[in-house]
């Protein structure tokens, strides 16, 4: 489709989120995903209140004025009767009622198109742009209070181990070289 990529906004941070320096701080990453996770969830709710009170309000009231169903109708009330002279005789209740009937799917076709189009508006607005506005704010909150960043800077064991195991070694070839340095 040619509409615009609901994705996009949020391919960074979970780029962020997958790549070996994250690895290195568990705490930080877990820290990250949890908040993420939180936020996405709200802004969820937020889409789906809505939508379900914009459907709500057109169930309430059917907008007999919508300029769609004013242009329609009346090639919708003619289909109706060339429909009625057809072979079989109809009632005048079975002609109004067809008409009711065809009226009725006409707006439903009418909201249908409206909610295609109010959905991925409000898709971008909140769980897009408000997402990524209010993650930041979150994580810069939450994560970066003094109290905090040494515990989400803890690295992992792995890591600690490895570095240590690499420090140990690296002295070793230090004194292995001054040992040939003498040699030599």
């Amino acid at each position: 489709s040619s509409g615009i990529n609901a994705e996009w906004p949020l391919r960074p941070g979970i780029s962020l989120l997958s790549k070996k320096t994250f690895e290195r701080f568990p705490v930080l990453k877990r820290e990250t995903h949890q908040i993420s996770l939180t936020l996405l969830l709200a802004k969820t709710q937020v889409v789906e209140k809505f939508i379900d009170s914009y459907i709500q309000c057109e169930l309430c009231y059917i907008n007999t004025n919508h300029r769609l169903f004013i242009k329609n109708r009346p090639q919708l009330e003619k289909s109706c009767l060339e429909k009625s002279e057809g072979s079989e005789v109809l009632t005048p209740e079975q002609i109004s009622t067809n008409k009711i009937r065809a009226l009725l799917d006409l707006y439903i076709h009418i909201i249908r198109n409206q909610l295609m189009d109010v959905v991925p508006k409000t898709v971008i607005c909140y769980m897009v742009l408000q997402f990524c506005d209010d993650l930041h704010k979150d994580l810069m909150k939450t994560l970066f209070s003094s109290d905090r960043v040494e515990d989400l800077m803890k690295e992992d064991m792995l890591v600690e181990e490895r570095r240590e195991k690499a420090v140990r070694m690296l002295g070793a070839l230090e004194r292995a070289d001054a040992i040939t340095s003498l040699l030599e």
